[in-house]
């Protein structure tokens, strides 16, 4: 299996973490953000996560993950069949974590000059300049922040209880680019949710960079 993605994509980290936890093995290969032609030729379009797997070719992560959770051990079905339930709050979550994490994430090690302004220059597109999403900080985060109050219940999984399930993943995988967010740092409940997640995943953000 060969994985194509990018490290910040929530998209992605999706099924990162979802491979991790059935530990199936695969190639990881992270492309530069301005690469076009890759995911053009293998897909048609450029959008990622792109699995090549048993002769096919797959780039919508919630199609990946059903195929490779054969034996349903995430309740794969059962979450994918009410993903209209979880996905609004995804959304919301999302816009204010990429208006809050994009500005960070040009200036980790997956980004170099190229991949950095071509990122910028589309993302702002829609969002505005970099610059004034920094500026904004505060309204981004109370945004966030309300909303997280607003569905507490999710974050207080007793894992000892009860097992990990794609929601749990489709949650983490969404809110983990505010890590990278300077002295951002989620309340404890939440952060611990999310670790218990990472744990069981044996998920490492960055873990493309620092493979033995």
């Amino acid at each position: 299996m060969k994985l194509y993605h990018y490290v910040h994509c929530p998209f992605c980290i999706r099924v990162r973490m979802v491979l991790s936890y059935l530990k199936l093995s695969y190639e990881s290969i992270v492309l530069p953000y301005d690469d076009e032609k890759t995911p053009l030729e293998l897909a048609g379009k450029k959008m990622l996560p792109i699995m090549e797997m048993e002769g096919k070719v797959l780039n919508e992560s919630l199609e990946i993950i059903s195929l490779i959770d054969k034996e349903n051990k995430l309740k794969t079905k059962e979450s994918i069949a009410k993903y209209d339930e979880i996905e609004p709050l995804l959304n919301e979550m999302g816009s204010n974590i990429h208006s809050l994490a994009m500005p960070y994430f040009i200036w980790t090690p997956e980004f170099d000059q190229n991949s950095r302004q071509y990122f910028q220059k589309k993302k702002e597109v829609k969002r505005g300049p970099f610059k004034e999403l920094v500026h904004n900080r505060e309204k981004f985060e109370t945004a966030l922040m309300h909303t997280l109050e607003e569905n507490k219940d999710l974050f207080q999984k007793d894992f000892n209880h009860h097992a990990l399930e794609l929601n749990d993943i489709l949650i983490a995988a969404h809110m983990w680019g505010m890590y990278i967010v300077p002295e951002f740092q989620y309340p404890e409940p939440i952060h611990r949710y999310l670790q218990k997640v990472k744990a069981h995943c044996d998920f490492e953000y960055h873990g493309d960079y620092w493979r033995l």
